[in-house]
């Protein structure tokens, strides 16, 4: 009868250690994998905050791999600067219906002079945006369908009015359009994963410094921010750069002879 008993109480207690590596298992997160197919090798990873933990919690709030900011990528060629966001948020509407409520996406904030306290640039996805009061952001107000033109905007307010405010900064709240861009945007069905790519010329924005990107949503539950130098010219930009410089110099020895 002991006996009995004994291998009773073995068994369960191997099914309750059992289930509570399952149960740890799947506290442990859950992370998507970068779009190769979108980000291949021509892009560059600058930032990865991809991180969905125990009941949905993504940092500063919750919501899961619906509101999950993933990663940061930017490509330079030529003087066009291409920057990537993967996201668990919808980037192709710009919104999420989530316990009775919508929530937005917010700009991407920009800044290319090394310092981060101040993002002067923002690039508008050309989406409809509230902040977490159901407010559309000052910026949109102006046009019929509450959407900015999409660009490059030198930002003189943002929007910060979102749940969590650590996330800040949200969205433009007046500015001026100095580069229309492009941006476009698609979902990965097999990473349940949003991307949106936006491109302009660097020229538009002076000195480049470096570049610092951030982004959330108007809940502010997860951001990204990411950093990278300056971008080094690729090969065909360097080769370009020094034939003009060849030709100018032949052009001053020419010119030095006929003086």
């Amino acid at each position: 009868m002991k006996r009995t008993r004994f291998m009773i109480l073995k068994k369960y207690a191997g099914q309750a250690i059992v289930a509570l590596i399952i149960a740890g298992a799947a506290c442990q997160p859950a992370n998507a994998a970068p779009i190769t197919t979108v980000f291949d090798a021509g892009w560059t990873q600058i930032a990865s905050e991809d991180y969905v933990g125990a009941s949905g919690y993504v940092n500063p709030g919750y919501g899961g791999q619906d509101f999950d900011a993933e990663y940061l990528y930017y490509k330079l060629s030529g003087t066009t600067l291409s920057i990537g966001l993967q996201s668990g948020f919808d980037l192709i509407d710009g919104s999420v219906y989530y316990s009775g409520k919508t929530y937005y996406a917010g700009d991407l904030a920009l800044s290319f002079d090394n310092n981060k306290s101040v993002y002067e640039y923002a690039f508008d996805f050309g989406l409809l945006t509230k902040d977490y009061y159901d407010r559309l952001v000052d910026a949109d107000l102006a046009a019929s369908d509450g959407k900015d033109a999409a660009g490059l905007y030198a930002v003189s307010q943002w929007n910060n009015s979102i749940y969590f405010t650590a996330a800040t900064p949200f969205a433009m709240d007046g500015g001026s359009l100095i580069s229309s861009g492009a941006t476009s945007a698609g979902y990965d069905g097999t990473l349940d994963s949003y991307w949106r790519i936006v491109s302009f010329d660097i020229t538009s924005i002076g000195d480049f410094d470096g570049l610092d990107a951030h982004w959330t949503m108007s809940c502010g539950n997860d951001v990204i921010d990411g950093h990278a130098a300056a971008p080094v010219p690729e090969p065909a930009t360097m080769l370009l750069f020094g034939t003009g410089i060849t030709g100018l110099a032949a052009w001053q020895r020419r010119r030095f002879r006929k003086a």
